[in-house]
């Protein structure tokens, strides 16, 4: 029996090597062909593209002996170091007459980039688009080259962006998620394009200050006396769209003479067309280097001219009022194993479009460069952020964020405004409101916005009393709040900011339950319907400057919720669409008619439904009336009850003399109390299962695992009550081994059976509680009794220790002061260290007290 023990568990132990040995890595579906905008990724006659698709190594880093093949877009799960290597042949008119610039559409998370062995650059955390220049003279001709990419998508709770706890945060894996590619230049090439802008009174001329940056790779590693200054002629020409034929152009002589080189001029275009939802029109920047009477570079960038502005009567685009109507719109790209990204992307913005939005807000995460393009194409308005929500004040105080947060949110205007410049750009969302510690960090990353010449923006998850220094526009989340409660807060909020200022920045309201009868049923499809017509025309009546539907389609998140409800792989149950897209749907409908002044969508009234779990009756009446036949029916049983009860200190007298007990009846009580209590506390549960304070004070810890089996256990009462029946009991059994186990350390000895009959009978009064539990959801949905119910519980709980402790003591023989001291020692001891670990490793205690003040702060 000994043999067989130990070989199965040496067989679990080489089990469990060779899985967590595993790499668990998937590949996206690459870019082809036919999906290749050549225009988005910079490809001309003069600069060559290579996408790397295929042909990487993959594996954990320090030990290339687990390596596997796959190709890339590809993603990994965990946070170990991976290492993404591959091979690339270049010629010796490559490596020495061109530029090569490797370039990346998003890593996840931290990565560094080597070649050939040699580090040459560290990319400090983000899924934002960037490139580097390959040095040319760590690179070899005429063979392969090899490039290591090692990532690592580990997140904090202090010191990264996103931070650990992310609250409805779209799922994005680790890895390289979208493509990445080579690009050859000249060495004597065109690196930026940057401009700015800005019109006469009546927006019929327009003036565009370019600043060009020019790089030259022959200049590195040059001595001065080597370096050759060059005379090159820059031209730019501005064409219209779908025009060949440019409407502003300007040569400029140059002579470079540095590595790196700034250009400057400024183009008038003469009535201009102007950019706007209805008529997206946009022009093509092409800028060419000119040398030796041959063009040795060209680049292209698409350029929107518009006005956003706003002024103390409102938001106005090119001088006409403007109502931001949007979306926010989270895509799980790194879910997606068929169909390609670019056209997922094209045909969800085609839609938001088409329903009758013009502004999209990418939320809380970096946005695939190509959507901004394709916003721009489409006429949207694109709202991109700081992927940052709910950071507690302590943390955004912290100098180290600060400077952290401003070099990420430099990083990503300079690399998401080369595809798109109708953008406008936020410091973050979920903030506290009112707030001395998060104004002031807002207000720095506000001001950095304001100096890129964008309007900027700031997501509160409360009303925001007085404006920040630096930030135009003030968002405010709702999470399903009452819809007459708003008008007030709608106008305070316009009187206090300013018109203008104020717009809704998400309004949720969670479709748990499908389609219903009506919308009278809470959380169907129907009220979500209702609630969503009911919002616009409340926003259509105030003077507010724009509301985001969240969200128009659903997505999957990180970790499991709660107010999202509790679906399979996260998927979160708060958009109008469902993977099936169905336009019919009656939200949609709804959504559609009230965007396009289309005739009124009837939704049916239907009749309210009582969201109480018949199980909750039944689990209740059958312990009642179990305890009830047996208190009736057994005249010792009655008699045990009363005196453990009422006498409780004679009752475990007589268990510590061994008077006669009956170990199956205390069985049976066991039983009633474990039912009784995981009753109890699934009733909670339920009634808590779309609680935000809840579930953002689990998100606290940033743990996984236990926001999966809160949710689940919160959504699914019947098997909650079932696994948490099942843990009562063992747990009434432990609780005696460890009194068993501390009794070692006393004289007096006391067997085990009466350590249990103690146990057990101490946590009587929970069956005192059946009747209560037969109406207690109902009685925690009135309003004004959750407070004075918390009270009640704690106090009843806090008696029914009491009589353990009693018990222990009564047992044993030994000073109540005694046991009351190591008792209550123990239990700070293990709190505090609980509480401690997770404040080390999570400021857990940052986040709960942010959650508090955030959910005090909130509109219901």
């Amino acid at each position: 029996m000994i043999k067989t023990l130990e070989r199965i568990f040496v067989l679990s132990i080489l089990i469990q090597s060779i899985l967590s040995a595993q790499i668990k890595v998937t590949s996206l579906p690459p870019t082809q062909s036919a999906d290749f905008d050549a225009s988005f990724f910079g490809k001309n006659e003069l600069r060559n593209v290579v996408l790397l698709n295929s042909d990487w190594k993959i594996y954990p880093d320090g030990d290339p002996s687990k390596s596997i093949s796959a190709s890339v877009p590809a993603i990994f799960e965990g946070n170990a170091t991976l290492n993404f290597e591959k091979k690339i042949y270049l010629t010796a008119d490559q490596v020495q007459k061109q530029q090569i610039k490797l370039c990346f559409l998003g890593i996840n998370n931290y990565a560094e980039i080597l070649i050939n062995g040699l580090s040459i650059y560290k990319h400090a955390g983000c899924a934002y688009p960037f490139d580097i220049n390959l040095p040319g003279d760590i690179l070899k001709s005429d063979a392969n080259n090899t490039i290591t990419i090692k990532i690592n998508r580990k997140l904090d709770s202090e010191s990264t962006i996103p931070v650990l706890q992310r609250f409805l945060f779209p799922n994005v894996d680790g890895g390289l998620i979208r493509d990445v590619y080579l690009k050859f230049v000249s060495p004597l090439h065109v690196a930026s394009i940057n401009f700015k802008y800005g019109f006469d009174q009546q927006l019929t001329n327009a003036q565009v200050n370019f600043n060009i940056g020019i790089e030259n790779s022959n200049f590195v590693n040059k001595t001065e006396a080597q370096k050759t200054a060059q005379d090159v002629i820059i031209r730019a020409n501005l064409f219209p769209k779908g025009s060949t034929i440019p409407q502003s152009k300007i040569d400029l002589p140059q002579t470079i003479s540095a590595e790196n080189q700034n250009v400057s001029f400024r183009l008038d275009v003469a009535n201009p067309q102007l950019w706007s939802p209805e008529n997206p029109n946009y022009y093509i920047c092409e800028v060419t280097v000119e040398a030796g009477g041959q063009v040795i570079d060209k680049i292209s960038r698409e350029i929107s001219f518009f006005q956003l502005t706003k002024d103390d009567t409102g938001l106005f685009l090119n001088k006409s009022p403007f109502v931001l109507t949007g979306t926010t719109y989270c895509l799980n790209e790194t879910d997606l194993r068929q169909l390609n990204v670019y056209q997922k992307i094209k045909d969800d913005l085609t839609l938001i479009k088409s329903t009758g939005f013009n502004s999209v807000r990418f939320a809380k995460y970096f946005p695939n460069p190509y959507a901004l393009k394709i916003c721009q194409e489409l006429g949207l308005v694109a709202l991109i952020e700081l992927p940052i929500n709910s950071i507690p004040e302590e943390i955004l105080s912290r100098n180290e964020f600060l400077l952290y947060s401003e070099g990420i949110l430099n990083n990503m205007i300079s690399s998401y405004s080369k595809y798109s410049n109708s953008l406008v750009i936020g410091a973050g969302s979920s903030f506290l409101p009112n707030s001395a510690p998060t104004e002031n960090y807002i207000s720095v990353l506000g001001k950095l916005i304001a100096e890129k010449d964008f309007l900027s923006y700031a997501s509160f998850v409360g009303a925001q009393d007085t404006t920040i220094e630096g930030i135009d526009l003030y968002g405010l989340e709702l999470f399903s709040p009452q819809i007459n409660s708003l008008d007030d807060v709608f106008q305070k909020e316009t009187e206090s900011l300013g018109k203008g200022s104020f717009f809704v920045s998400e309004v949720s309201y969670p479709n748990y339950y499908g389609s219903s009868t009506g919308y009278l049923a809470k959380f169907s499809s129907e009220a979500q319907a209702k609630y969503f017509e009911n919002f616009i025309n409340l926003i259509n009546s105030s003077k507010v400057s724009g509301y985001f539907i969240n969200s128009l389609f659903e997505y999957r998140g990180n970790f499991a919720s709660l107010y999202a409800g509790h679906l399979k792989n996260n998927l979160y149950s708060i958009g109008v669409l469902n993977s099936s897209r169905n336009l019919n749907s009656i939200g949609y409908k709804v959504l559609y008619s009230k965007l396009n002044s289309s005739p009124k969508v009837t939704i049916p009234i239907g009749t309210r439904k009582d969201d109480s779990p018949l199980s909750f009756i039944l689990f209740g009446l059958f312990l009642a009336i179990f305890m009830g036949v047996l208190i009736n029916t057994k005249k010792k049983f009655r008699e045990d009850c009363t005196r453990a009860l009422l006498r409780p200190y004679n009752f475990f007298a007589d268990v510590r003399d061994h008077r006669i007990m009956s170990g199956v009846h205390t069985a049976i009580m066991m039983f009633i109390e474990s039912g009784a209590l995981a009753l109890l506390i699934t009733i909670f549960l339920y009634f808590l299962k779309s609680n935000i304070l809840f579930e953002k004070i689990l998100l606290s810890f940033g743990s996984t695992r236990i926001m999966d089996a809160f949710s689940y256990l919160a959504w699914n009462p019947q098997p909650c009550f079932i696994i948490l029946f099942v843990l009562f009991s063992i747990k009434l059994a432990a609780i005696s081994l460890v009194i068993k186990f501390a009794s070692f350390f006393l004289k007096t000895k006391v067997e085990l059976a009466s350590i249990f009959y103690s146990v057990v009978w101490s946590f009587l009064p929970l069956t005192l509680l059946l009747p209560i539990e037969l109406v207690l959801y109902k009685i925690l949905g009135l309003s004004g009794v959750n407070i004075a119910s918390a009270v009640f519980f704690i106090i009843y709980f806090l008696w029914i220790f009491q009589r353990l402790l009693k018990s222990i003591y009564v047992i044993f023989d030994i000073r109540r002061s005694t046991v009351y001291f190591y008792s209550l020692g123990i239990i700070i001891l293990v709190l505090g260290l609980i509480i401690l670990k997770y404040q080390y490793t999570h400021s857990a205690f940052y986040y709960i007290s942010n959650a508090v003040k955030q959910y005090k702060s909130m509109i219901f």
